[in-house]
């Protein structure tokens, strides 16, 4: 029989997350919300940000760039941050709503603007946070979406 001080010893053990978890999500707290805000507020004023994109960049095939591209990029970045969001309470549907997400956000500039649209650093970073939460997947164990009481969890 466990006693109620092994019971709370237990629990908030099983919720210490690992330092690299808990980095990865919160840079990528960041990072989702920045996007959502960003490639939103572009979709809504999208004459501004072709303006801006003209002026600021080398890139000159404004006609293949859309509100809907924006919004479609916001929506990812939505789906990421629920993905972390998941993973920060130990959930392992976390990872692979993040990681879809993720590689979405990659191919979706290729898809939609063509070879030019294609970014090393973009390529780096998603292998690297994909590459971190596989290895932290292992701390999600056992914590799955079959475990949990309820979807929102």
């Amino acid at each position: 029989m466990i006693s109620v001080k092994d019971e709370q010893r237990l629990i908030e053990e099983k919720s210490v997350r690992p330092t690299l978890l808990e980095a990865l999500c919160l840079l990528s707290f960041i990072g989702s919300s920045a996007g959502v805000l960003l490639y939103m507020a572009a979709a809504l004023y999208f004459g501004e940000t072709i303006k801006q994109i003209t002026e600021f960049s080398s890139f000159d095939n404004m006609e293949s760039l859309s509100p809907l591209y924006f919004f479609l990029t916001g929506g990812f970045h939505l789906f990421s941050f629920t993905g972390v969001y998941r993973m920060w309470h130990f959930r392992q549907s976390g990872f692979f709503i993040y990681t879809l997400a993720q590689v979405a956000l990659f191919f979706l500039p290729l898809l939609w603007l063509g070879k030019e649209a294609f970014s090393s650093t973009a390529l780096v970073f998603t292998i690297l946070f994909i590459t971190g939460y596989a290895y932290s997947f292992r701390n999600l164990q056992g914590q799955s979406l079959e475990n949990s009481r309820t979807l929102s969890r």
